[in-house]
């Protein structure tokens, strides 16, 4: 294992464990504002009124590019992979409270069923710029079922979906029985790692509150070289270096 200032050996072997990890604070409350605003001020820039998402924003906006890079992220990715990891793609979720798409909620499903690279390649940082609860629509995470392969899904579109509809490639009827779902929520700023082949979904949100966050994914560099890697015609999945490290947000 290398060493790393920012995790302990036991959080990485839960993570080994587990599937996932939650990093308390790594990003203030100031940082998750001001990176909130970016969202926010593209849908009016783009008079997005449903706030349906944005997708890969870190191409053209150096500031999410800078997010992607930031050294408390990418130290701790690269302590659970002990590998040089490289960013892949971005993607932003408002999940506003009383918008088209506040009910919205994930299926049970894999991330890595996408990019369908080898186990363990892949992996997810994903960052709520606000706090998350079950009614504002939280994650819900299925420990241990990483270790499974990429199971049978139902397969959903899962990006600019109409509303209500849900997406993520749903694999409630191949998920083995003994794993048990366990509620995820988060407060403002933390780190979610997980594992490529974690199930995991979230809930409508129901509230009034909205629930933003931002998901990145990460591989283990080299991984866009592999025989079965599927860049995705919208994800356009690409390795996208993540040195020097930024410092500063």
């Amino acid at each position: 294992m290398r060493p790393n200032s920012l995790l302990s050996r036991e959080q990485i072997l839960f993570y080994r464990k587990n599937g996932y990890l939650v990093v308390p604070e790594v990003l203030s409350g100031e940082q998750c504002d001001r990176m909130n605003e970016i969202f926010e001020n593209h849908a009016k820039e783009k008079n997005d009124t449903k706030f349906q998402g944005v997708m890969n924003r870190d191409r053209d906006d150096y500031r999410i590019r800078h997010l992607m890079c930031y050294y408390k992220i990418v130290i701790v990715l690269d302590a659970l992979q002990d590998a040089e990891v490289v960013g892949l793609q971005s993607m932003f979720l408002f999940k506003k409270g009383g918008t088209d798409y506040a009910p919205q909620a994930w299926n049970p499903h894999q991330d890595n069923a996408y990019p369908r690279a080898p186990w363990g390649m892949y992996l997810t940082g994903n960052i709520p710029f606000a706090d998350q609860d079950k009614e504002n629509g939280c994650m819900y995470i299925y420990p241990g079922s990483h270790l499974e392969n990429l199971l049978p899904a139902e397969f959903f579109k899962s990006f600019l979906e109409e509303p209500g509809k849900n997406p993520g490639h749903d694999v409630s009827k191949s998920l083995p029985s003994d794993y048990t779902k366990v509620d995820l929520p988060m407060k403002k700023g933390s780190l979610l790692i997980l594992h490529g082949n974690v199930v995991h979904g979230s809930y409508p949100n129901r509230s009034n509150r909205d629930r933003p966050m931002i998901l990145i994914p990460y591989g283990t560099k080299g991984i866009s070289q592999q025989p079965n890697f599927i860049p995705g015609k919208t994800g356009d999945r690409k390795e996208i270096s993540l040195r020097p490290l930024r410092y500063d947000l």
